[in-house]
């Protein structure tokens, strides 16, 4: 299974430029099942926005690199980018790999070890 609206192309880029698996990002394209241009609001009022579903709360470090919240939103190359470069660093500062992938989704353990369930799952039966 592949749900995605991003071009295979701008996940190899961002996967060879991040050094995380296009797997894993495929894999977290899944999971979050997310589109171009949409946003998502969430309890805490922060929104997720396009295919990798970035939340908003990345937004005082993203704009330092000159990252609109548009651009992630609307532009699928630059979402997957910001995906993987997420994803990246959660796994750099973690010294386990499982919580670092989960942290892309919550730093709480419950809901880490539920997404990295999840995850799991996909990368190694969906994705073979």
């Amino acid at each position: 299974m592949f749900y995605s609206d991003v071009p295979l192309s701008c996940i190899n880029e961002a996967a060879y430029e991040y050094h995380v698996p296009a797997k894993l990002i495929i894999a977290v394209l899944n999971v979050e099942q997310g589109k171009v241009g949409m946003a998502n609001r969430n309890k805490n009022g922060t929104y997720d926005l396009g295919p990798m579903q970035i939340n908003t709360s990345w937004w005082p470090k993203l704009s330092q690199y000159g990252i609109s919240q548009w651009d992630v939103q609307n532009n699928p190359c630059i979402n997957i980018k910001v995906g993987a470069w997420i994803l990246s660093k959660n796994i750099a500062d973690q010294s386990n790999l499982l919580i670092g992938i989960g942290n892309y989704h919550s730093l709480e353990p419950i809901k880490n070890s539920a997404y990295t369930n999840k995850i799991r799952l996909i990368y190694t039966f969906d994705l073979n």
